[in-house]
């Protein structure tokens, strides 16, 4: 599995755990709001539990000292503000998102779930404000969780995007239940923690907000006693939102990825192993007030540094500060401000671009031909970072097509013309999603990476991509002269990284110098050539160092004032099997790595295999005029 795909699995179920999590204490409130006296004093003291559960307090003072503020816009922001990235609908938006990179990794009916409360979250906002209509507005959410949890449960075999998505749950419910248990003990006037009758609605929110007051009541007598509510939701193994649980949860679902790591972590074991220490020494009927809120706020941190260390062990990718955003967030909360920052910053790495492709292939015949067959590779693909949305082909003279997929995982469409003709159009159009991907640059080469590259597990797997053909052969005169500049290939990305800085450096960029025939062997000499040439070179280079380099056909977007150039009619670049990443993109004509403007058509060894269109005909010869539009069309 790819890195970003069980980075958005990872932050898909947190963000909906979020987003459940802050429905419930939302609706706890306005509960409370009803149940209790209207008096001025308890209402701003239940506002600031609240925001600190749900917020900031600089949030809440910043909204209420807006001009003509009013309650409702309190509740708005924490529900349905774009502004807020925590709220609802923000949390709901972002793991949506994230549910479009990993789609093809969790059932269809969990993503459709997704949408339509997507979709849900989106038109609540068009509602006239009420207390009814948000109070229906939070139940759903509420639903809509307990029914992704069950599709989780019931539908998802015990792999890695099971226990990547369950991480994430777990992480972020105990963090959360640390967090409502610091505010409420600090917002309560016992400091020994004693039962008193002022602080019965305190303790019935903590445990209302963590959906455990019938459960509580099932095990313990009906008084809202602190310690016992305090040991209820903490150190609790059976109920699944204590802390405890969370945590024993986490570490079981660690071991189970033992076998699939890419990188083996002592750090995180060691930090398991450490916060289970400070539970077995932890007495909570032996713990006053601060000194409780100490031990959970040392607890959220120990949760945000396993949260973190997880992440690197597993190539998750980095949160950036941004606000914002999908590839989508990571969290990180201090004593003072609830931030999420690889929240935003995953929202927006995540955040898809939209592409559309038009493009045309127009055959004029000398003469009169017929018993025309054709195959074309014109369908884009659909993986971890691209989605097709929509695909037409129009064929004329009309022909039908029939599709099957190749030895290397392309989609080939092939058609069949008895009439006589002396004209054939071709014309697909398509639209495509493309995520946001993580430098390649950024890849930390471990050494057990490195071991599974020398690996004969490795290399046999991916023999098809270490041989090379003859497109792509070159002599070792030639690759003597690349290792005299750029030196021995120790570290396999930083070589190819390098490899294709020498390429971009060394070659010239010219349409007339060669054909769609021309072999590395002769464009190495010639220094210069299209990017098919320039990507055959790299190939041939690359596997000589057994490196898996596979070659890639697709479409370049070029915007207004980009320096990136590339055929007219298509472009190609280079994919490098990484271990414990996958294939990523390397585009030595540009000397840029392959993002969000590379849209990917299809793969193979060299040129021969991704041919866009190949066929054969009875009849004189031809003359071929192509056409390629790439426009953006959603950022």
């Amino acid at each position: 599995m790819l890195s970003r795909v069980a980075d958005s699995l990872y932050w898909m179920s947190r963000n909906f755990e979020r987003a459940e999590q802050n429905a419930r204490i939302l609706d706890v409130h306005l509960t409370q709001m009803v149940e209790t006296s209207s008096d001025e004093s308890f209402k701003q003291t239940q506002w600031k539990l609240l925001y600190e559960a749900c917020s900031t307090l600089d949030e809440l003072e910043a909204l209420k000292n807006k001009k003509n503020s009013k309650e409702e816009d309190l509740i708005f922001y924490l529900a349905l503000s774009h502004e807020n990235p925590n709220s609802v609908f923000n949390c709901v938006r972002i793991a949506r998102e994230n549910a479009r990179v990993c789609r093809d990794h969790i059932p269809n009916e969990l993503f459709e779930v997704w949408n339509d409360v997507f979709l849900y979250t989106k038109d609540a906002q068009n509602i006239p404000y009420s207390l009814q209509n948000m109070r229906l507005f939070l139940s759903q959410i509420k639903k809509a969780s307990f029914t992704i949890q069950g599709i989780i449960e019931s539908n998802m075999s015990r792999g890695i995007a099971y226990h990547m998505m369950k991480i994430g749950n777990w992480l972020e419910r105990a963090e959360k239940t640390a967090r409502i248990l610091n505010v409420v003990c600090e917002h309560t006037s016992e400091a020994e923690l004693s039962y008193k009758r002022d602080e019965y609605y305190a303790w019935l929110s903590a445990l209302r907000m963590l959906n455990g007051y019938e459960a509580y009541l099932k095990v313990n007598r009906p008084k809202m006693d602190p310690r016992t509510i305090l040991a209820f939701l903490i150190v609790d193994e059976t109920f699944p939102r204590s802390i405890h649980y969370n945590m024993n949860s986490v570490q079981n679902a660690i071991d189970n990825l033992g076998g699939h790591k890419a990188k083996h972590s002592e750090k995180l074991h060691y930090l398991l192993q450490r916060l289970h220490q400070d539970f077995d020494e932890m007495t909570i009927q032996e713990l006053d007030s601060e000194e409780m809120m100490e031990f959970l706020n040392r607890f959220q941190n120990q949760c945000n540094e396993i949260g973190q260390t997880f992440s690197e062990t597993y190539y998750l990718i980095e949160p950036v500060s941004t606000s914002s955003t999908l590839h989508i967030q990571v969290q990180t909360q201090s004593d003072n401000h609830w931030m999420s920052g690889s929240q935003v910053s995953n929202n927006e790495k995540a955040s898809s671009l939209k592409y559309k492709i038009e493009h045309t292939n127009i055959f004029d015949y000398e003469t009169m031909v017929d018993q025309s067959m054709n195959s074309i590779r014109l369908k884009p693909r659909t993986d971890e970072c691209q989605r097709l949305l929509s695909y037409r082909a129009e064929i004329n003279p009309v022909a039908l097509t029939k599709e099957h997929v190749d030895i290397w995982g392309n989609t080939v469409e092939s058609f069949f013309i008895a009439d006589h003709h002396r004209h054939l159009e071709v014309k697909t159009t398509s639209i495509v999603s493309i995520q946001r991907s993580p430098w390649v640059h950024r890849i930390d080469y471990s050494p057990e990476m490195y071991a599974i590259f020398h690996s004969n597990l490795f290399r046999s797997h991916y023999l098809a991509y270490l041989s090379n053909t003859a497109y792509t052969y070159l002599t070792p005169e030639q690759i003597e002269k690349v290792d005299n500049e750029i030196g021995e290939m120790v570290n396999p990305v930083k070589y190819s990284i390098d490899l294709m800085g020498y390429l971009f450096n060394h070659f010239t960029y010219d349409g007339s110098s060669t054909t769609v025939t021309t072999k590395a062997i002769e464009s190495f000499d010639l220094k210069k050539g299209v990017c098919q040439d320039i990507s055959h070179v790299m190939l041939g280079v690359l596997r000589t160092k057994n490196i898996p380099a596979r070659y890639v056909s697709g479409y370049l977007y070029v915007g207004e004032n980009s320096a990136l150039v590339g055929d007219a009619a298509s472009h190609a670049w280079v994919e490098v099997m990484v271990p414990g990443i996958g294939w990523v993109g390397l585009d030595p004509t540009n000397n840029v790595e392959a993002l969000e403007n590379h849209i990917r058509v299809g793969v193979g060894r060299d040129y021969n295999d991704v041919s866009p269109v190949q066929g054969v005909y009875r009849g004189g010869s031809h003359s071929l005029d192509v056409k390629v539009s790439v426009s953006l069309i959603e950022q």
